[in-house]
């Protein structure tokens, strides 16, 4: 299959729905071969069936990103599969709306497990996998899915804040690590703002807002006066996982409708 993506396997968590779901499907239909992970088994199972449907390449491999035995069975099923794993875009993520006073140590532990140690098992076994890869291949390419909140701070969302902002920092450390290692591996992260997934709705319910409330919100404090569909975010994750974005490491992308530039 001929494409931007052609002859490479992605590995995608969060790939049931949202972003994920919309990058899965915009992979493969550039040629890749898709290995769509989500805790959920029966929503990444959908998303690979969509894929397939389509006439592209894919399977469901469903785990917890927090297992890290899990995290080895996954590029060892892509590499069973597709002979190796060329892209890893962790998108698997989670959201808190508590107010500080009111947080939990035990929402903290959650949140940072998915969106912090997630992310960090990920980048390890991609880094353990990919950094053999032969010469005449193009470099590996890791995508680690943050927020307008790495770069911004919110009411009502700072374990999610702390964590997106870790995520921002951890991939430029993994790019300069892998460059001074001389593994032929990027890593960049990618930036969505309000974009109108699930997850997104339950950020709006934290708030005690809808989508609507939100749009007429989004009209004066976003530049371009209106919330990201999942595809567009898609189109961003497929730059940074192209040859297109080939002098591109340890740099942030971000889809936000201008949010964070007031």
């Amino acid at each position: 299959m001929s494409g931007r993506l052609a002859d490479r396997t992605a590995l995608i968590t969060g790939a049931g729905s949202g972003i994920g779901a919309a990058s899965a499907r915009l992979f493969a239909a550039e040629g890749a071969n898709v290995i769509a992970c989500d805790i959920d088994g029966n929503a990444c199972r959908e998303t690979a069936a969509a894929i397939a449907s389509a006439g592209g390449s894919a399977i469901a491999h469903p785990f917890d990103v927090c297992d890290e035995d899990a995290w080895r069975d996954a590029f060892a099923a892509g590499a069973a599969r597709f002979g190796r794993v060329d892209v890893l875009m962790n998108c698997a993520g989670l959201f808190d709306g508590e107010a500080l006073e009111d947080a939990t140590v035990a929402a903290f532990e959650r949140v940072v497990a998915v969106n912090l140690k997630g992310v960090f098992l990920g980048c390890r076994e991609a880094i353990r996998h990919m950094k053999s890869r032969p010469a005449n291949l193009p470099w590996a390419s890791l995508i680690n899915v943050s927020s307008t909140a790495g770069f911004v701070g919110t009411a009502r969302s700072g374990i999610y804040t702390m964590t997106k902002g870790g995520v921002r920092l951890f991939s430029k450390a993994v790019a300069v690590e892998a460059a001074e290692f001389g593994y032929p591996v990027r890593c960049n992260s990618l930036h969505p703002g309000g974009t109108e997934t699930g997850m997104f709705d339950d950020i709006l319910a934290a708030r005690g807002l809808t989508r609507e409330q939100h749009r007429e919100a989004a009209r004066t404090r976003n530049p371009l006066g209106r919330m990201a569909q999942p595809d567009e975010i898609a189109n961003g994750a497929l730059f940074l996982a192209s040859d297109e974005s080939a002098f591109m490491t340890g740099s942030e992308l971000a889809l936000d409708g201008g949010y964070a530039a007031r």
